[in-house]
Order: structure tokens, then sequence, then C-alpha cells
């Protein structure tokens, strides 16, 4: 396989793909790599800036999403999705997405 042309910050590799049907983008992923950059993320620190302005609230892998979107057919970086997004993210199976405590919330357009 050719060199990927963009690999993700959760490792998934991105290569381009000439078929009968034509172009595709095909992702590897090992989802333990995602997993433990998660993981890695929630136990760095309280997931908040330096200034406390800000706070990490979850880490979203690219196979994730693409997972959501092959296997329920919705698109987590969709905003019209954010309220599926933020029941999965509050869901305790897949808890391990969070990156600090608490959960998430969604309200006047803006994650919580």
């Amino acid at each position: 396989m050719a060199e990927p042309f963009f690999v993700g910050a959760s490792g998934a590799r991105h290569y381009w793909e000439d078929t009968p049907d034509g172009p595709v983008i095909r992702t590897v992923a090992e989802i333990g790599e995602a997993l433990d950059c998660a993981k890695n993320m929630a136990n760095e620190n309280d997931g908040y800036s330096p200034s406390r302005d800000l706070r990490r609230a979850f880490f979203l892998p690219d196979i994730i999403t693409m997972k959501w979107l092959n296997e329920e057919g919705w698109n987590a970086l969709n905003p019209h999705h954010h309220d599926r997004l933020v029941k999965k993210l509050n869901d305790p199976d897949w808890a391990y997405l969070r990156t600090a405590p608490g959960h998430i919330g969604y309200s006047n357009g803006v994650m919580r």
C-alpha cells in the first residue's frame, strides 16, 4: 500500500485508492491506539488550559466517527447531529472518550 496522504492525531492513516467504481479513501486504524490517546489525555490533567478559561471535554478519534457513520448512518461532525453525539459521549459505554470529569451538555448551539 502507498504512503498515507494524512495521518490523524489518533494514528488513523488515510489512503487514496483508485477502484473500478472510482476513487475512494481508505482509512486504517488500530482502535487501541485511538483509545490509548483518549486515555492519556484524560490522565494528563484536569483538561483545563493554563489560563483555566477553556476545558478539553472529549477526544473523538477519526475511526470512531467513521464507525458511527458506517454502522449507524450519522456523522458526529455534523452540527445537526450534536444531540446524538452528546448522548453517545454521556453513555457509560463510551465514557472513555471523555477527557475530563463530568458530563457533556449541549445548549444554545454550544457543547459544554
